[in-house]
């Protein structure tokens, strides 16, 4: 049985589902567009230690944070309990208010968003389950955390033999991976930037700062990103690129793959990342082959970005695999080679 430790932010978050677009300001008329709206758990760490437990339920799944002691974090732990997350390594600190985000979700689906609270700032390495880490097979992490403790859970895994899994993310942070000729990136087994992430990671291997990389990814058109990262991808072997409509560009036995997305209808795009790399470690975990992981993951959040808010409608790896039959059954789906 795979044992797999989470670490990152919790959340309790509210999401705005909008009639229309985005208001270009906001005025007492823009919230008068306003839907619907909901509170909802959420925090990257979190939906993707979830998203794991429900891809692999026989997997043993911990998650380590930091969460205040308000009404939230006691709604953060029932639902982990619920779904069988050890929580064990979670923190709660006295005097703070669980961390959250406000959501705005359009009516293609697409969001933006602002956080708030600092308990993932306060998660520094003095607050890592030492005993839950050291029992792990495979960790998974972002980079909402300090920088200081993403470089010790990195040195962690690389000299105790660990598969660790990277969500780079918020790129602002995700410089450090590049430092010292990229040595805290050849140490993650995977990397899963998104087109974004993946762009800034090239940005910063050449020395640039994130607003003159933000300025490039813009004006860079998007055949030639595409080319971009594939280069960085074969460079890079232990990246994992998913580029939206694109799908995923990831590197096999030194061959540049692209797995195609599913046909879906997109309601929310809010936790499909973290789906996806709950699909990914949910199957590696399982001993899939690399290929079939990706598959998984790809498909698992092309489910859940059908339903609203950063967990719901997050399938179980049972779904995911129906699914999946399904659509090759009436859909030519093919990895393409290069």
């Amino acid at each position: 049985m795979a044992k797999i430790v989470v670490i990152g932010s919790a959340n309790m978050d509210t999401t705005h589902q909008l009639k229309g677009d985005f208001p270009e300001t906001f005025t007492s008329e823009s919230v008068n567009e306003i839907e619907s709206t909901a509170r909802v758990l959420g925090g990257k760490g979190f939906n993707q230690a979830r998203a794991i437990k429900l891809q692999n339920p026989e997997a043993e799944v911990a998650f380590i944070g930091c969460i205040g002691d308000d009404e939230s974090a006691a709604k953060v732990r029932e639902e982990m309990e619920r779904v069988g997350l050890n929580h064990s390594g979670v923190r709660n600190l006295e005097n703070h208010t669980t961390d959250g985000r406000v959501i705005l979700v359009n009516n293609k689906g697409e969001n933006n968003m602002f956080g708030y609270g600092d308990c993932v700032k306060q998660l520094t390495p003095e607050m890592i389950d030492l005993d839950l880490l050291s029992e792990a097979d495979i960790v998974a992490i972002q980079m909402k955390m300090p920088a200081e403790t993403v470089k010790f859970v990195i040195e962690y895994c690389a000299e105790h033999g660990k598969q660790l899994v990277i969500d780079p993310t918020p790129q602002e942070k995700s410089g450090i991976l590049v430092e010292d000729m990229a040595e805290l990136l050849k140490k993650a087994t995977y990397l899963t930037p998104n087109e974004e992430e993946a762009f800034a990671l090239i940005g910063y291997m050449q020395g640039k700062e994130l607003s003159q990389i933000k300025e490039e990814f813009k004006n860079t058109p998007r055949n030639i990103r595409l080319k971009m990262i594939e280069s960085l991808v074969k460079k890079c072997p232990n990246i994992i690129a998913t580029v939206g409509d694109k799908g995923v560009i990831f590197n096999e036995d030194g061959r540049i793959r692209k797995q195609k997305p599913y046909e879906t209808q997109c309601i929310d795009s809010t936790g499909a990342g973290d789906t996806f790399n709950g699909g990914l470690v949910g199957a590696l975990a399982r001993g899939a082959k690399l290929r079939e992981a990706v598959k998984y993951a790809v498909m698992a959040s092309s489910m859940k970005v059908k339903h609203r808010g950063a967990q719901n409608g997050v399938p179980t790896g049972e779904q995911t695999k129906e699914a999946i039959e399904v659509y090759e059954q009436e859909h030519e789906v093919d990895i393409d080679e290069e």
